[in-house]
């Protein structure tokens, strides 16, 4: 058993190309098939090296692995673009046996009308399509370079692929393909059309929905393992409900036979639950280490040790309120030996003469206070918003904004602790009027 993806270069990895990847890939894994890559780069103005560099870098993110292909095998080109002279070869035998003919310099695979052509669908069970229906089509241009028909038919062909899972959108090319394929008297291999993916409101997923690439959502801090899992689900399910599974579950379970053939919902608001559930899975070692790495690379500098301890003291609780890695920085960031601004909006909102009164109240109770513990800290500001008769929105989002400089920050009373007794004193005393 062998499958195949072949995507082509001309822009990066689609988030569609990748889960008909990752299928393919889950298919020849659980049945200890072979696994192969190859780039479809016939278009050669807008194929780049670039691309394809970013096909390979996001499938390997992703875990996904080949056998057989591109980078891997030195005796055949896995490019197409290096297979032209082959494709040319293919056409000319095909005229030669009067399966096609020339047509204005082109070659025109010749149609045989009145047939039937029969395929077994793995998600559509049985097809059938009336050559009648079907015109003369091209399979290679004036210019010599072969058209898709011809190109992926031969490289299917020649890679010896048993099993080719596509998206639906290349079911009506199918019957042309296995024309070829009969012609050339070649084993037809079997056939899957993966259903589409649409947005939410019903469409194909396309730019209107926001990002369809996978490099977007890596550089979002979606995680790999996250992206994998949510895309095993798009228009296939374990059963019972279960959502939530890794890489070695997805492989004993995958079957492409119980993909479901109405078209895949990619919803990004259930990826990002997806991904923040996955984050509140890491022990704490793990995610501390995994956190202080990304804070890092968001700055473009190491982290010195006093912020270090201070992240260490608060990174449990912000590890339950993400959705993306990405959100760490901006959440901890007032914990940084940066420069701390305050949003002039959010304190123009949050400003007022009982929120004055309380910041006073509190910022002397900081200043005489013995033990600065967490409980401690909580139990005084909870008692000056009694003695002012004041609701803790009112009170606790002015100490927020004075604080953290943002009304969305970690819980109020943790951010106080990490961020230290002398710093907290200092930062109240900023916003205070008349002090």
């Amino acid at each position: 058993m062998k499958l195949r993806i072949a995507p082509s270069p001309t822009g990066e990895l689609h988030i569609g190309n990748a889960r008909t990847a990752l299928f393919n890939w889950l298919y020849a894994r659980k049945n200890k098939g072979k696994f192969l890559l190859r780039i479809d780069d016939t278009d050669t103005e807008r194929s780049t090296p670039e691309y394809i560099e970013n096909i390979v870098q996001n499938l390997s993110w992703l875990g996904i692995d080949w056998d057989e292909g591109y980078e891997l095998n030195d005796s055949n080109s896995y490019k197409q673009s290096d297979r032209f002279g082959r494709y040319e070869e293919i056409a000319n035998q095909l005229l030669e046996n009067d399966f096609a003919y020339k047509d204005d310099g082109a070659v025109r695979f010749r149609v045989q009308k009145d047939k039937e052509i029969f395929f077994q669908d793995y998600i559509r069970g049985d097809m059938k399509f009336n050559t009648n229906d079907v015109e003369d089509f091209v399979i290679l241009r004036s210019d010599k370079s072969p058209t898709y028909h011809l190109a992926s038919t031969v490289d299917d062909i020649d890679y010896e692929i048993t099993i080719i899972a596509r998206g639906e959108d290349i079911l009506s090319s199918t019957p042309k393909h296995i024309m070829i394929m009969n012609a050339l008297n070649a084993k037809v291999p079997d056939f899957c059309h993966l259903p589409l993916l649409f947005g939410p409101d019903g469409k194909k997923l396309s730019k209107r929905h926001g990002d369809t690439s996978v490099s977007s959502f890596r550089e979002r801090g979606v995680l790999s393992e996250t992206m994998f899992n949510y895309m095993s689900i798009l228009g296939w399910s374990p059963g019972n409900d279960l959502e939530i599974f890794d890489k070695e579950f997805a492989i004993n379970n995958f079957d492409l036979k119980n993909v479901l053939a109405n078209p895949a919902i990619f919803d990004t608001q259930k990826l990002l639950w997806m991904n923040g559930q996955y984050i509140r899975e890491f022990d704490e070692k793990t995610f501390n280490k995994i956190a202080l790495e990304t804070i890092e690379t968001s700055l473009s500098r190491e982290l010195f040790s006093e912020e270090i301890e201070r992240m260490n003291l608060i990174l449990s609780v912000v590890q339950e309120r993400l959705e993306t890695l990405n959100d760490l920085t901006g959440q901890v960031k007032f914990l940084l030996d940066e420069p701390f601004n305050v949003d002039k909006d959010e304190w123009d909102e949050v400003n007022s003469k009982s929120a004055q009164d309380y910041l006073t109240n509190i910022r002397e109770q900081f200043k005489t206070m013995k033990d600065f513990e967490l409980d401690k800290i909580e139990a005084m500001m909870r008692e000056q918003l009694k003695k002012l008769d004041l609701k803790p929105k009112e009170g606790f989002q002015a100490a927020r904004v004075a604080i953290t400089g943002t009304k969305i920050s970690p819980p109020l009373f943790e951010s106080i602790y990490a961020l230290g007794q002398s710093s907290t004193i200092a930062r109240i005393a900023e916003k205070i009027d008349n002090l």
